[in-house]
Parts: C-alpha cells; structure tokens; sequence
C-alpha cells in the first residue's frame, strides 16, 4: 500500500465508477481495478459495494476513506517540510533577547514567518551580558545585545542595528515629573538599584553627576540579579534607577514610571546583532538579512 493507491482509491470512490477515476488518473481502467482488488485483499474487508457501473462505499469503505483523507493530508505536510528542511526553509530558530527592542524585533519576525511559514520561531529572554555566550555555544542562533556587553570573540559576527540611550527612572508615585530638584530629593531619600552584571562605560559618570546633584558623598546602591528584579523594587517605589530607555518602556507601561532623560554627556549604546560565523545556516543568514535591511543603522535611521 502506497499514496498513489491511497489517491487512487479516494477518487474511485468519489466518482463511483472506476471508468471516470482511471480517466482523471490517465491510466487503464484494468490496472485501476487490479490495484482496488489487491488493496482490498491486503486490508481483508470488501470496500465497495459493486452495482453494475455504479460503486458504493461499505461501512469499511466509508471508515477506511475518512482515515484514508487524514493520512493523504498528513503525509503531505510531512513530504512538504521534508522538502523544505532540504532546501534549509524548515526547522526553528531561536532568537535571544534581553527584551523587546521595539519595532524592529517585531518587523523583522512578521517579515520571517512570512518568507518562512513553517520554521519555528522561539524567542527567549536573557541577561544581556551573557548572551554573548549562549550565541557561542550554540544554545541560541541570533542574539540582541548592547555593545557594552558584548565580547570580542573571532568566532562571533556583531552587527549594530539601533541604538539607545539611558534614563534615570523612579516610580511615578514618587514623582509624576522629571526635574532636577525631584532627582535631587531621590537620590537623598532612595537607594539607587542596579542589576549585578556588566555596567554601561559611562555608568560611574552618571553615578558621579548623582552624588554632586544631591550634596553627597556616596550614593546608596543596591544590586539584584536580574532586570526584572530591578525594574520591579523600582515600580515598587522601593529606589530609582539607570536604565535603557527604549528597552524599559517596551517592559513597563509609562504611567508606572517617571523618566528623567540624563544630559550634559551621551549615553548613547548600540544594540548589536550577534549570530556565530559558522553558522551556514539558511534561516540564520535570512533572518539577518532581514534585520538588516529593517534596521537601515547605517542610515542614520530606525523605526522604534
């Protein structure tokens, strides 16, 4: 038993007649019912009913081309990822991400599924200082990162796809209006909180700006694990802290949080696209293209 006798005998039965199929098929109408009666024999149950040219499906019949209908479909989902997976269409990708970096990490998917409706997508979270590290092992195929947390590695290819700037940030229960004089009584009042891994190159300058702006010596820090412990003390009311801003306002919604933009120096980061060199593989270098050609970084332009 194969598909063409499954295809076969769907189409006898949906025609009645053996005559009609063998003609939709091109084939002769003796090796049509040759093949029904084997295919017959072969299950052990009678199928059709024969009355003069006329064919009815037996209970068998009818139970065989209802299962008969699912397995045709199923096994041509199977002979069509089997093709594609060949051609290197198929399969999943998996993209790394400290958060969502706006419209670009959107687009970008929309764009994929598009050109790849069958390939798996999995997106994760990770702390952006490690996923440098998981590119390298192979745990993921594309990562976004900073470039502050990035290292240099041979094997790693970096790309810059937009940028980003850093904001001091409080609970706008504390404080609904970003001024120097409400930064001021925070830094006096609150503890500033950062997550533990690798700090921004300009994060001690700001620090510095901080203690000046509040007559201070020290500044209270706390450090916690992860983003997302940080991001929750601070709406919480609990300190203020030094964040990326696009980042933060994908994650929590503005009316939670008061930003103070930071001036008097840059704090500017590129946000890298990072994939493995010797990755060959189709859905790694189109998604990167894809990225690519969304992001237009060189340009000077991004769509957040």
């Amino acid at each position: 038993m194969d598909i063409e006798t499954l295809l076969h005998f769907q189409y006898i039965a949906k025609y009645k007649n053996i005559t009609k199929a063998a003609k939709h098929f091109y084939i002769n109408q003796s090796t049509l019912s040759r093949q029904l009666i084997a295919l017959e024999q072969e299950l052990g149950v009678q199928l059709f009913i024969r009355d003069n040219k006329r064919l009815e499906l037996t209970e068998a019949g009818v139970v065989f081309s209802r299962g008969c209908d699912l397995f045709i479909k199923h096994m041509e989902v199977i002979i069509r990822d089997t093709k594609s997976a060949g051609k290197g269409e198929s399969g999943v990708l998996r993209v790394v991400t400290p958060g969502n970096f706006g419209n670009i990490l959107h687009q970008s998917l929309d764009s994929f599924k598009k050109n790849f409706p069958d390939t798996q997508l999995l997106i994760e979270l990770y702390n952006f200082s490690e996923i440098t590290s998981a590119i390298l092992y192979d745990i993921y195929d594309v990562g976004f990162t900073y470039d502050f947390a990035t290292s240099d590695n041979d094997e790693i290819e970096q790309i810059p796809v937009a940028e980003d700037d850093f904001s001091i940030i409080v609970s706008s229960k504390i404080a609904k209006e970003p001024s120097e004089e409400h930064i001021a009584e925070i830094v006096k009042s609150l503890p500033l909180i950062l997550p533990t891994y690798v700090e921004p190159p300009f994060i001690k300058l700001v620090m510095y700006e901080l203690r000046t702006l509040g007559g201070m010596k020290n500044i209270d820090t706390i450090y916690l694990n992860t983003s997302d412990s940080v991001m929750l003390q601070i709406s919480l009311g609990l300190g203020y802290g030094i964040v990326p801003t696009s980042l933060t306002h994908t994650k929590m919604s503005d009316d939670m949080l008061t930003f103070f933009p930071i001036s008097g120096f840059s704090t500017k980061s590129k946000i890298m696209m990072l994939y493995k060199k010797s990755n060959p593989s189709k859905l790694v270098t189109s998604f990167v293209d894809i990225v690519k050609n969304i992001s237009k970084f060189d340009t000077g332009s991004f769509p957040y």
